[in-house]
């Protein structure tokens, strides 16, 4: 049920040394290799918000947040700073101390070239330049499509945070798809903006993802611009012909994992949403407007993975989010489900008593750290799964 009043308190984002060093590791003995560059390109996009193309998402999405606005009117905002989609759009920013880290990291080790992928490039409607990573297989094409994974990055080394999941060498050889023979799939990874975030500094500002501003009205010129962004590559990767439109899947990590749940739940043609540490994108902590769950995608699965020991009590939160999601919003609720992991991605019943709540003891706030920065990938053939088994019918 919803309440404004939470009973857990705000994550404490992981350190940047913990978080490079998994990427580090995952390339030295996981990543695929580096011979496998692409030429980067992509397509500059028109100045609309939401795209048109493509089997999902367009201009027939639905509104989350309760009301609607008229297209060429802005969202009124009420006495308590709030409009009908929660808080006001948030601004962009020119200059941040995670856009400047992520613009330095991405120079000197820009993962998606190396994985073997192309950049796309777009321009919303607010005329700021939006990019997205696609690492593909050349087995994918229009006689033979394949599914078609969206990954949505955390705060933090933003663009190169794949790096640390092992889901890019799977785009070869992993199984997303129906037929064992036909092995691969397609990874999407549209990027954030630099913009004021509802976050403890130095992260107030920086790349992420605008959850807090909730319209879905893909009708109105004041759609939330990063589900414009996303609907356009998701559209610009499916018209070329090589997505299987029935498998389109929503992920993510973190912050992107509360923009993939929010994403997936209020977007026609999203097939299935298997997230990762995640907590409610509607009533977090720090949301000034908060609002009670909403989806317009009802039918559709969600599943989030949590660890039993995380930041912020995100084990005890991430779980009241899916018993919200069970009251009604998802039908029927067997729609939800969770998975809980220990230290060691064993799967386990209950969250541990020990990181509940807001602990200062140095030892569990490291392990609340490690934990939340740690990609599962042990469990990459249980979340491929589980996203297999949820085709659109």
């Amino acid at each position: 049920m919803y309440n404004p009043v939470r009973r857990f308190q705000p994550r404490r984002f992981a350190t940047l040394a913990i978080l490079l060093s998994t990427l580090a590791l995952s390339h030295c003995f996981g990543g695929s290799d580096p011979t496998e560059v692409a030429s980067s390109g992509g397509s500059t996009g028109g100045s609309t918000g939401g795209s048109t193309g493509g089997s999902t998402g367009g201009s027939t999405g639905g509104t989350s947040g309760g009301g609607t606005s008229g297209g060429d009117q802005p969202p009124p905002i009420n006495g308590a700073g709030c409009t009908a989609y929660g808080a006001p759009a948030r601004k962009v920013v020119k200059v941040s101390l995670d856009g400047a880290l992520d613009g330095f990291l991405t120079r000197i080790l820009p993962l998606c070239t190396i994985d073997g992928g192309e950049i796309l490039n777009w321009t919303d409607s607010d005329n700021t330049p939006r990019q997205a990573c696609l690492i593909t297989t050349p087995k994918a094409t229009k006689s033979a499509p394949l599914p078609l994974l969206v990954w949505l990055h955390p705060t933090l080394v933003a663009k190169d945070a794949f790096g640390g999941t092992g889901l890019a060498p799977l785009t070869k050889t992993g199984l997303l798809g129906s037929d064992p023979k036909q092995l691969g799939y397609s990874l999407l990874i549209p990027y954030g903006r630099n913009i004021e975030m509802f976050l403890p500094a130095p992260l107030s500002t920086g790349i992420g993802w605008d959850h807090w501003y909730r319209n879905f009205n893909r009708g109105s010129r004041y759609v939330n611009q990063d589900v414009a962004a996303i609907d356009h590559f998701i559209a610009e990767v499916e018209s070329r012909g090589t997505v299987d439109t029935k498998r389109v899947y929503m992920s993510g990590h973190s912050e992107g994992a509360d923009m993939a749940s929010l994403y997936g739940i209020n977007t026609p043609g999203i097939a299935a949403t298997d997230i990762y540490s995640s907590i409610s994108p509607f009533d977090d902590p720090a949301d000034p407007c908060p609002q009670p769950a909403s989806a317009t995608n009802t039918t559709r699965p969600l599943k989030l993975v949590v660890r039993s020991c995380d930041v912020g009590n995100a084990c005890v939160a991430g779980n009241q989010f899916l018993d919200d999601l069970r009251a009604g919003v998802l039908v029927p609720p067997s729609l939800v489900s969770g998975e809980i992991l220990d230290d060691n991605e064993n799967i386990v019943q209950a969250c541990d008593p020990a990181c509940e709540g807001h602990s200062t003891d140095p030892a569990i706030q490291k392990r609340e750290q490690h934990n939340h920065t740690r990609w599962p990938q042990t469990q990459n053939p249980a979340f491929l799964a589980y996203l297999r088994a949820h085709p659109l019918p």
